[in-house]
């Protein structure tokens, strides 16, 4: 039983009285006893559907619509892992009146239908309906998943592979995903994984998945919740009524309620795992661990109190994190620590770590002696209003006018049996305000009073990996052994109290301007003294609220030198040297004494360097009360660039560590496909990049960094947002008009040896993968030659809007429509960068090897047909109203108007305004598209094959 103070019980009761006496709290035809807000209309129909409808007055003409099934991965039988996944992609293929594949012909975008699983329940959704036609789509659709299935023999077989490769693409193979499995199986609500995961999808019985649908997919277990701009409430609920209220006679019908009563009474586990799907040779030498400091004694919480109890729980974990990651901000740590809850989340809270280099000893003593620490002598009156005044400002910038918000709720409502009171937001907010210290103490010492030697530990870990010499035993003595140190009073680490010391501030004087243009409209060029360009784009204030960016503002500032500047030699010590100075610091304070000083000072902007091939710079996102912190910043990373021999061998080591081998496979293989179409402008990445750490060196990329940022006259700095136009420019003269200007050297890779740029012949080229891989990677790559003179922001529209045809086209074809299946998603891009080698556009796909040969023609066959037929005009308008509706909601977007001017003034692109680009859309005609297909897809493809290792 978790403790509380008199206070809090207070607070509990006047909640729950003030819901419970409101007599217009809930529909008159519900039975609920939960706290749901009476502006959502609720209900459950004779058949024991459940219904939610919540308007959201937005003028968007737009509604969502999800189906929610109260069954998951817990409910599985030993023989059904993975059926619940496998029927929520069944059920959108094997309705008898309405399939994704049709409902995409008749409208829906890729993505506005989707769906998926967890412990508790499985999830169908419908977004973007703005037409009843739509509308009448998703209720078939809805009807026939409930209704309305058939199982046919060709359908499972055809998704067989498909849900295979989702779980491919969705790293089912990753270690996460593992540890997921063991702990899911520790806690009783998961079948324990198969040995085999592929063979088993592969073989499953038929009647495992409908034995699953008949036991779970009952009206009384099913949710719909619609939540949007809805004009007409009344005659929704009449329709909801009419559609749905078809009865479904179940015998004997199973309970879904997961009983954790086993896993609380049982002994402390110990569970350790060789990690099955590791290389031989592999790179991989990560620890995965896990502790679980299990609830025994828990009561069931109900009404507010449950809401009050997560939100402290949250509020606990926020700042057990904060105390762990104290102990990992120093260089050279070799591992990661944070806290997490499970759910129910009176169940259980969870230590997670990654650990390599064999420190698992000492990062348990630490780890145990902190929750010890916490456990005893609760926190600082210091820390705990910080972590209020963080809690609350998230809490301030949730978005409770969205239908995502509303959905999300309105499912833990009917899923989780959460309250959902009117203005929550508002309650939370208000709970802590009213919230102490000593409250709060109390509460972690009530949550953290379950013995420590009752942790549950999971280990997943290479084979032959010495921790597995540990035995549980010794486990338990290191964690004995931390909880019976003596605990020493927490102090807070020391922050910094300024950036620049006070006698350099005062030397900083107001720079002059040189020059002051207006080139464009609302936009201001100006030059100062030390040849600094600096742009100013000021948005309009009532516009800048309509598009929430009131008080806020970006930056880029930007020059033509890169890593084409150096020679062979210096490559990646050029390459590198952002990172390097990003992970020392500036201004004489290392990257933790940066991180202190932020949060200290509330700093939540973005400041970041960087380094391409033929460019480098800094852009920044910022609030406007951070504006003189951010140009001191800026300041800071061009004079006073850290160099320190300790960050930088921590630099070596993170770099070279285990914890970058993720995606190792997908950046090797990116980077073959560049080296092969030999695209010099493509920066190393994977096994080529972290080859270079070694030839990296400090002295030399210190040097190139102070090259690069030490002359202020080869940068443009461009400020787009709403600021104050003065006030920026004054500090901008006193900040950026103090950098240095030095001469600059030649660099070794002039633009005309781009331009002499000629493309290969296309080849077919297998490589093999680095670290394990299951299934087949793919991608073909269509590259052109550029005409750079006659390029431009027309044929950017073109491409964009070939590119989402050709997605959806392939889409349909390999996927929705696919009488064999084989992939889950397959991906169209193009190269959108101003200064491309050449025209690309790429299919990009994994699948099985068995498939890899068929669906590699099938994707060369629906490119030719794409090519050679012109789009239907349904089809093309309806593409072409979706991309000026994108320009439109995100034409004054920040991002978007710097990108505009960067390429006006780095690229020197004309500039146009939304007026010309809608105009151009609309007049774009089938032709246009099927000449522009021709001109990208006019060539033999590229055919690059990734393909796993062959096994010993």
């Amino acid at each position: 039983m978790i403790n509380k103070t008199l206070k809090t019980c207070i607070i509990i009761l006047v909640f729950q009285l003030y819901f419970f006496s409101s007599p217009n709290l809930y529909s008159s035809n519900s039975q609920d006893t939960l706290l749901l807000d009476p502006k959502i209309r609720h209900g459950k129909l004779p058949n024991g559907l459940t219904y939610y409808i919540k308007p959201i007055n937005d003028s968007s003409s737009k509604i969502d619509i999800r189906l929610f099934v109260k069954a998951g991965s817990s409910v599985l039988d030993p023989d059904q892992y993975e059926i619940e996944h496998f029927l929520e992609h069944i059920a959108f293929k094997a309705g008898n009146n309405m399939n994704i594949g049709k409902a995409n012909d008749l409208g829906f975008k890729l993505g506005e239908i989707n769906g998926g699983t967890s412990f508790d329940f499985t999830g169908y959704y419908f977004k973007g309906i703005e037409t009843k036609e739509k509308r009448d789509i998703a209720f078939q659709l809805i009807h026939d998943i409930i209704w309305d299935l058939d199982f046919k023999d060709s359908y499972i077989v055809s998704e067989r592979s498909v849900l295979i490769n989702e779980l491919v693409v969705r790293g089912r193979f990753h270690s996460n995903s593992i540890i997921n499995g063991l702990e899911n199986s520790m806690l009783g609500r998961n079948p324990i994984s198969k040995m085999n995961v592929i063979e088993h999808l592969n073989t499953f019985p038929n009647e495992a998945l409908i034995r699953f649908y008949n036991d779970w997919y009952r009206p009384d277990l099913m949710a719909i919740v619609i939540v949007g701009d809805i004009k007409d409430l009344n005659g929704l609920e009449q329709e909801i009524m009419e559609r749905f209220s078809k009865p479904k006679n179940v015998e004997n019908p199973r309970s879904a309620k997961i009983d954790y009563s086993a896993y609380r009474n049982s002994p402390p586990q110990f569970i350790k795992k060789e990690h099955p799907y590791l290389l031989e040779n592999s790179n991989n030498k990560t620890i995965n661990l896990r502790l679980y400091f299990r609830q025994k004694e828990v009561h069931e919480e109900k009404g507010m109190e449950m809401i009050i109890n997560e939100q402290q729980r949250e509020l606990l974990f926020q700042m057990l994190e904060e105390r762990l990651k104290i102990l990992q901000k120093s260089y050279c740590t070799n591992y990661v620590a944070f806290p997490r809850s499970l759910f129910p989340t009176f169940t259980d809270m969870k230590i997670q770590f990654t650990i390599e280099g064999g420190s698992e000893r000492d990062v348990i003593i630490n780890t145990i002696k902190v929750v010890h620490q916490v456990y005893n002598d609760g926190f600082l009156e210091e820390e705990f209003q910080e972590s209020i005044k963080r809690r609350l400002e998230e809490l301030s910038k949730t978005d409770t006018s969205s239908a995502q918000y509303w959905s999300e709720n309105i499912r833990n409502h009917f899923v989780f049996e959460k309250s959902l009171p009117p203005n929550k937001e508002s309650l939370i907010i208000n709970m802590f305000n009213n919230l102490t210290l000593d409250e709060f103490n109390q509460f972690t010492k009530g949550y953290l009073s379950s013995p420590f030697e009752d942790i549950d530990i999971i280990i997943l870990a290479p084979k032959g990996n010495r921790i597995f010499s540990h035995s549980e035993d010794t486990f338990r003595d290191w964690i004995k052994e931390a909880s019976n140190m003596p605990t020493v009073p927490y102090t807070k680490p020391k922050v910094p109290q300024d950036l620049i010391d006070s006698l350099t501030l005062v030397n900083l004087k107001e720079r002059g301007v040189l020059k002051e243009t207006q080139i464009l409209p609302e936009t201001t060029q100006y030059v100062l003294e030390n040849g600094i360009k600096i742009v100013l784009n000021s948005f309009d204030q009532v516009l800048s609220e309509k598009t929430k960016h009131s008080n806020t503002l970006s930056f880029h500032g930007f020059t033509s030198k890169g890593v084409n500047y150096y020679t062979s030699k210096d490559y990646f010590s050029a390459l590198y040297c952002i990172d390097i100075v990003k992970n020392s610091g500036v201004g004489g304070l290392d990257k933790f004494e940066l991180d202190r000083f932020y949060e200290d000072n509330g700093f939540t902007g973005q400041i970041i360097p960087y380094i391409e091939y033929n460019e480098s710079g800094i852009r920044g996102n910022i609030n406007i009360k951070d504006l003189e912190t951010a140009l001191q910043l800026v300041y800071l990373h061009f004079k006073e660039p850290n160099k320190d021999e300790l960050a930088f061998e921590d630099w070596k080591q993170k770099t070279n560590s285990s914890f970058n081998l993720y995606r190792l496979n997908e950046k090797d293989f990116e980077s073959t496909v560049k080296s092969t179409l030999k695209d010099i402008t493509y920066l190393p990445k994977g096994s080529a990049a972290l080859e270079g750490v070694s030839l990296t060196d400090l002295n030399r990329s210190h040097a190139i960094y102070r090259e690069i940022f030490g002359n202020a006259g080869d940068f443009t700095f461009i400020f787009t947002g709403n600021f104050p136009k003065d006030e920026l420019l004054s500090l901008c003269r006193k900040y950026l008009g103090n950098l240095s200007r030095e001469k600059s050297k030649k660099g070794t890779i002039t633009e005309k040896s781009l331009k002499r740029y000629k493309l290969p012949k296309s080849i077919s080229h297998d490589v093999y993968s680095t670290e394990f891989m299951e299934g087949v990677k793919v991608q073909l790559v269509y590259a052109s030659k550029l005409n750079h003179k006659k390029f431009d922001w027309k044929d950017e529209i073109r491409f964009k809007l070939l590119r989402q045809l050709l997605k959806f086209s392939m889409s349909q074809k390999m996927r929705f429509h696919s009488d064999k299946g084989g992939i889950y998603t397959v991906s169209v891009g193009i190269n959108p960068k101003k200064d491309r080698l050449f025209n690309e556009i790429f299919v990009r796909f994994s699948c099985s090897p068995e498939d890899v040969d068929r669906l590699i023609l099938e994707a060369k066959e629906e490119i030719n047909s794409f090519r050679n037929d012109e789009i239907s005009t349904e089809k093309l308008e309806q593409f072409k109203h979706s991309l000026i509706l994108d320009l439109e909601n995100n034409y004054n977007e920040r991002k978007v108007v710097s990108e505009k001017l960067y390429h006006f003034y780095k690229n020197d692109l004309p500039w146009y305004t939304l007026h010309d680009e809608k105009e151009f859309i609309n007049s774009i005609s089938r032709k246009d598209i099927k000449d522009a297909a021709k001109k990208l897809l006019q060539n033999k493809p590229f055919e690059f094959k990734m393909i796993p290792l062959p096994k010993l």
